[in-house]
């Protein structure tokens, strides 16, 4: 049989070197390589009745492999070994019995998500010499829960007795249905570090589950493939002044004593403030713990620390033991030692980990300063990995959870139990390997556990997400609708109470033709006082939103409002929010946003101070009036659009007799701009049938009306012209705009042209650039699953009249009716 030496390149792993057989090993990768093809398609039902029957097995044997551990080993205490080995058993089977962890786990219809678990393949299961049997069998369990196959590195001090309860795993798992050779342990006169890094290295092994010394968990992740490893413990106690102390000290010295502290997890330092100190001091020494003093302290860090690190020989050892060896005199009764500390770091001994039944007591002034103590210990060396607390104050037990890096922090329980999930709280996760966290060097902060072991694949089915039509609450129409809906604005609300004071935002050019007096009268003979604010100019800026804030603060309007076109419209609404939010800036308002529930920066709740919005429009094209736009521009000339559906306004008044005046000019202008919204959001990639109807409705009465109201003033014209903008403001601001309005706005600037003009423009271009059943590139939204545009504008052809042979003529007659 061939015989080699492998030459090492992993750091620091453990400092065995022997002769192993090249062929077993292998031998033993294909065989598990073999078994984890095979186990993966197990199905759950399979895969839970063998996991069960491992439980139940490995629990039989807890007393043999409690026994031949403790004989391997020489460490720690064997009736703590059996109990260690019956947690891993029940309590990973009570946990975990009902994971889902093959194919499906978890489906959500609704949502059309669903998860499916596959294993992960082999795993490299890296075994300690503190808990060799109970950390195998909890390994096997949760392998076997996931269908991996695993490969066991023993500890060269605990081969033996790991491979035995690797054995009784896998015996069981078979006779339950498992592949043969689903679990492998290397046999004893293999083990060795080069042995170690052939496996963690060999292709067929799939990720690296590591539990050991430091050195070895350090190697397992510079081997180049996934691993989750654990790190070192340090915990720190902190009891303060309001402890139960009779609790905490029993709690202590049980966790410190039990195994002769080689759980990781175990108490290592307690930190007592001052005003309890002496007395808990007292509370420990009656319970055996005897604190050295002078030389027999100094013996007892010069055993304990050695080249930095703990001796070897002192882990799992009892407290007589320990005396005994360093030449101390110690009571019988004593089953710890411990020591007074003041210093944390390097030269103090008492401040390492120890695993051992040697702990570090520590005074401090009060919970504050105990608070930073354990944070250095945890720092110091344990980083990420455990710190318990006895305190009657839940604040404290918070603060002290947010100020300590620890993955557990435990609370009025011993650390070495609590941490692994005991019954000191069932609802911790049972585990023997607990991760410590990215500080400490390790991929998880968790107890680790099946669910680390599987891999989620998620089948995500294509889903349209809830959909919402906002309008203003109210919408009044028809001709000389005004006094109507304004005597309702004035209507008390459920609580009893009425707006009072009202604040008109306009501009000269109403105030000039008597329309700001004629919506005051109103208001006035329905109990309102009003002021009038008429200094919006076309494209509104900061300056006037600053001022109207101004106008609000001095006369404290609980309702606004705003008369006139687009501008006054626009100003008023951001005005309002303002005035009931100074902190916001137009930048943050107006942030960009690919969908409005998700958008960065929340736009705040309006009505807080101005309880109603009312918006009427005095020419037929913007559709402020019911939409949740707004323009603002800023200091800087920048032109900011601002969205959010907090900007609808309460009421919307669409009385056409404020249009019939209007120059031809803006009748045009005006007109194209609502026959570009209702187009555009026709076309929209997030159109629906709520914005359709509302589009194409818009655009008929458009195109059937707009030349007349144009021509000869027609008063019924202009009215169907003023519904019909107001109607595409209502497709659009569900549905939003497209390409047309973006170039508009930006040659309409740079030339100083009307908008309306540059969308008339505009708009026959975009159409045949966007009329293509194969466009270079199509719109982004989940309701838009081909390209329809070009049948979309052959339907807006049909619907007022055009003819064509297919849908290129049906959209070139749209775009001369445009034209």
């Amino acid at each position: 049989m061939l015989r080699v030496r492998i030459g090492l390149s992993v750091q620091r792993l453990p400092r065995t070197s022997r002769y192993f057989s090249t062929a077993d090993v292998e031998s033993q990768l294909a065989s598990v390589k073999a078994a984890s093809e095979a186990f993966a398609k197990y199905d759950q039902k399979t895969v839970d009745h063998i996991f069960v029957r491992i439980a139940h097995e490995a629990n039989k044997q807890r007393l043999p492999l409690a026994k031949l551990a403790h004989e391997e080993t020489k460490m720690g205490l064997m009736e703590d070994k059996v109990l260690k080995n019956g947690l891993a058993c029940e309590l990973i089977l009570d946990r975990f019995r009902d994971l889902k962890t093959c194919g499906i786990v978890d489906r959500d219809e609704i949502r059309g998500v669903e998860h499916i678990a596959t294993p992960m393949g082999v795993v490299c299961c890296i075994a300690p010499t503190t808990n060799p049997t109970s950390t195998a069998i909890a390994k096997s369990l949760f392998c076997a829960k996931t269908r991996n196959a695993a490969i066991f590195l023993p500890h060269p001090r605990a081969a033996r007795c790991t491979a035995e309860a690797v054995k009784i795993c896998h015996d069981a798992g078979v006779a339950a249905g498992a592949p043969e050779g689903f679990l492998q342990c290397i046999q004893p006169h293999d083990v060795s570090r080069e042995c170690s890094h052939l496996v963690m290295t060999h292709d067929n092994v799939n990720v690296i589950l590591a539990t050991g010394g430091p050195g070895m968990v350090k190697a397992s992740y510079s081997v180049g493939k996934p691993a989750i490893g654990v790190g070192s413990g340090n915990a720190p106690i902190l009891v303060d002044e309001t402890a139960d102390l009779e609790m905490a000290c029993g709690s202590i010295v049980l966790g410190k004593t039990f195994d002769n502290g080689m759980i990781c997890a175990a108490e290592q330092s307690v930190v007592a403030v001052d005003a309890i100190y002496d007395k808990f001091k007292a509370m420990l020494e009656a319970r055996g713990v005897c604190f050295l003093e002078g030389k027999d302290k100094q013996k007892l860090g010069n055993y304990l620390i050695q080249n930095g690190r703990v001796n070897p020989d002192i882990v799992g050892q009892s407290a007589q033991t320990i005396a005994d060896r360093i030449g101390v005199k110690v009571p019988r009764n004593t089953v710890v030692l411990a020591g007074e500390a003041s210093e944390i770091g390097p030269s103090e001994p008492l401040s390492h980990e120890k695993l051992s039944p040697v702990l570090g007591l520590y005074r401090t002034r009060d919970f504050a300063d105990g608070m930073a103590i354990a944070k250095e210990l945890t720092e110091f060396d344990g980083i990420g990995h455990t710190a318990g607390i006895y305190s009657k104050m839940p604040e404290r037990v918070n603060q002290f959870a947010l100020a300590v890096p620890a993955g557990r922090i435990l609370h009025n329980m011993p650390t070495s139990l609590g941490a692994i999930g005991t019954a000191f709280n069932f609802n911790v996760d049972p585990s023997f390997t607990l991760g410590v966290g990215t500080k400490a060097g390790s991929s998880v902060s968790t107890n680790v556990g099946p669910l680390n072991l599987v891999n989620i694949k998620t089948v995500a089915t294509r889903q349209e997400h809830t959909e919402w039509f906002q309008n203003p609450p109210k919408i009044y129409f028809n001709r000389n609708c005004l006094e109507d809906a304004l005597r309702d604005a004035s209507n008390v609300y459920a609580n009893g109470s009425r707006d009072k004071r009202c604040l008109i935002i306009t501009d000269h050019t109403m105030v000039g033709l008597g329309q700001a007096t004629r919506v005051g009268d109103i208001l006035k003979a329905q109990g309102f006082s009003v002021e009038v604010f008429d200094e919006v100019k076309p494209d509104p800026d900061m300056k006037t939103v600053h001022a109207g804030v101004k106008a609000c603060e001095s006369f404290k309007p609980d309702m606004i409002v705003c008369l006139g076109g687009g501008s006054p419209m626009d100003a008023g609404k951001f005005i309002r929010v303002v005035y009931e939010h100074p902190e916001l800036h137009v930048e943050d308002a107006a942030s960009r946003f690919i969908e409005i529930r998700k958008r960065t920066s929340p736009f705040p709740k309006l009505g807080s101070k101005v309880h109603r919005l009312v918006c009427i429009p005095t020419s037929s094209g913007t559709a402020s009036e019911v939409t949740p736009f707004a323009v603002i521009t800023d200091d800087d000339g920048m032109k900011h659009p601002v969205f959010s559906y907090q900007l609808t306004p309460d009421i919307a008044i669409i009385d056409s007799s404020f249009c019939d005046k209007l120059p031809k000019s803006l009748v045009a202008n005006a007109g194209v701009d609502a026959i570009t919204h209702a187009t555009e959001a026709f076309v929209s990639v997030a159109a629906n049938e709520f914005t359709e109807s509302h589009a194409i409705k818009a655009i008929q009465l458009l195109f059937d009306n707009l030349p007349m109201s144009y021509q000869k003033g027609d008063i019924k014209a202009r009215e169907n012209v003023h519904h019909a903008a107001s109607l595409a403001g209502l497709a659009f601001s569900n549905s939003f705009l497209g390409i047309t309005h973006s170039l508009s706005h930006k040659v309409g600037a740079a030339f100083h042209l009307p908008h309306g003009l540059t969308n008339a423009i505009l708009m026959p271009h975009v159409i045949r650039y966007n009329a293509s059943d194969s466009p270079m590139r199509m719109g982004i939204y989940p309701g838009y699953d081909h390209p329809v545009a070009k049948s979309r504008y052959a339907q807006i052809a049909r619907s007022i009249g055009c003819s064509g042979s297919d849908g290129d003529e049906l959209v070139e007659a749209y775009c001369q009716r445009i034209m």
